[in-house]
């Protein structure tokens, strides 16, 4: 019974990341259509004429009807042929092989950072509730909840990079090519200090809220350790709630790393989208999306994966 539910669930939410690609890519064909600029202008370093833009727009098709184009790009994105980038010629499979697996190092890695710092830092504030420690943090948290995502990269790129010059500003690769976890580490650190004073104050609520239930009250009146209360009966009533909420901010989150992957120039899909949309390139810009909501789709099953299966621990228990 329980695999037929999952099975059911799978499928509802295979059917749904296929209506929001849908939905999405038409959305952001029709803006990227009207909106003014051809992608011409960018294919060519001197200035071109009227009739060399059409003439382009002719050979790549764009002077055909929105929903013809749209129809064109829909069969070939179905045989798996997301086209070929109308700036720098490449397939778009090969330029998303080259960014997407940075865009999940970083996206990935930084949300699994901020999951557990944003548990346990909970729950510290709940064990020591009201004391210095609690304010403290979540004053500290607060603050980086003011600061937009960019002005807190602006800054971290000033502190670290221009004056102390301890850390690399930008890029996710070194000269020689390969991948380096210092070039990680500040825009990882920016996401997680910018999302966590809502990741901490939810996790803290529902720890508060688990507190409250008659089991958790009748073991401190069984004498049973506070340590043990907090960390194992309280962890466990609160968590469906935190993955779940967890779960339900991926989207934001996904922009959010977007936002700084343009700053930090880190060479993921973020840079890779806004470089796109500049330039009105079609093919990259609606690969991006549909890919971005798959990730989504697919962060959020995971969650809800996990959150069934902590219940069917709980009634076993």
């Amino acid at each position: 019974m329980e695999q037929k539910l999952v099975l059911i669930l799978l499928i509802k939410r295979i059917l749904w990341a296929c209506f929001l690609s849908l939905f999405g890519s038409f959305l952001c064909f029709v803006l990227i259509f009207y909106s003014k600029g051809s992608v011409a202008h960018a294919m060519s370093l001197a200035p071109v004429n009227t009739e060399l833009v059409s003439q382009i727009e002719s050979n790549l098709n764009l002077d055909k009807p929105l929903f013809i184009q749209y129809k064109s790009w829909l069969t070939h994105f179905l045989q798996a042929d997301f086209g070929i980038s109308f700036v720098s010629g490449e397939k778009v499979s090969v330029i998303l092989m080259q960014t997407l697996p940075l865009t999940l190092i970083l996206g990935l890695g930084a949300f699994f950072v901020l999951s557990v710092l944003s548990i346990v830092l909970a729950m510290l504030c709940v064990y020591y509730k009201d004391s210095f420690f609690d304010k403290f943090l979540h004053f500290i948290s607060m603050s980086f909840l003011a600061l937009p995502s960019f002005a807190l990269s602006l800054l971290a790129i000033l502190l670290f990079s221009v004056e102390l010059k301890i850390l690399p500003s930008s890029g996710a690769l070194t000269f020689e090519g390969n991948f380096s976890f210092k070039n990680l580490i500040l825009p990882l650190s920016v996401l997680v200090l910018t999302h966590l004073a809502i990741y901490l104050r939810f996790s803290r609520e529902a720890f508060l809220e688990s507190l409250n239930q008659n089991y958790i009250q009748n073991a401190f009146a069984r004498g049973l350790s506070k340590k043990r209360i907090y960390w194992h009966l309280v962890l466990k009533d609160a968590m469906p709630s935190i993955v779940s909420y967890f779960g339900s901010c991926i989207v934001s989150f996904l922009g959010t790393t977007y936002v700084v992957e343009s700053v930090f120039s880190y060479g993921g899909l973020g840079q890779l989208a806004l470089k796109s949309i500049l330039f009105k390139d079609y093919p990259v810009v609606l690969a991006v999306i549909v890919i971005s909501i798959c990730l989504a789709v697919f962060i959020t099953l995971c969650c809800e994966l996990i959150i069934k299966s902590i219940y069917t621990r709980l009634d076993n228990a």
